[in-house]
């Protein structure tokens, strides 16, 4: 079966070469365009510079953010959440979420309701859930 195929798709293209040949006037050769002689449409620019990484710096923000969204908080873990593992309440002034800090990254640290934190990581949103901040990295903040 592949062998047919691979038949078919030859024939498939040397028949427009094929009939260019033929439809040459006679006297004159066609040539192949080097790429020199093609005019080459300009790139577009993809990057465009720096821009904002983190948009969403606010829990109102990150509530009505999307997946996978990069977020920066300053603010403070309230409460862990009972049952759930490395779950906790983040407030910071502008509402309160869930977010998932592992304990790698706590590192035993001793975190009041006062102690304020920046926390930066990515939102996991799913359907019918309220969005949890999955935290990267955490830093006391003075």
């Amino acid at each position: 079966m592949r062998y047919f195929l691979a038949l078919i798709m030859a024939v498939a293209l040397a028949i427009p070469a094929h009939a260019a040949e033929k439809s040459a006037p006679a006297g004159q050769s066609q040539s192949v365009a080097t790429p020199a002689q093609q005019q080459a449409a300009p790139l577009k620019e993809k990057w465009q510079g720096m821009t904002n990484l983190y948009e969403v710096d606010t829990v109102a923000k990150a509530l009505q953010a999307t997946n996978r969204n990069p977020v920066m908080l300053v603010g403070n873990i309230v409460e862990k959440i009972d049952g759930k593992k490395n779950h906790y309440i983040f407030d910071d002034g502008t509402g309160r979420m869930t977010v998932s800090i592992n304990s790698k990254i706590l590192k035993s640290m001793d975190l009041t309701p006062q102690t304020k934190v920046r926390l930066m990581g990515k939102l996991k949103v799913k359907e019918g859930r309220a969005p949890v901040l999955v935290v990267r990295a955490l830093h006391l903040v003075k």
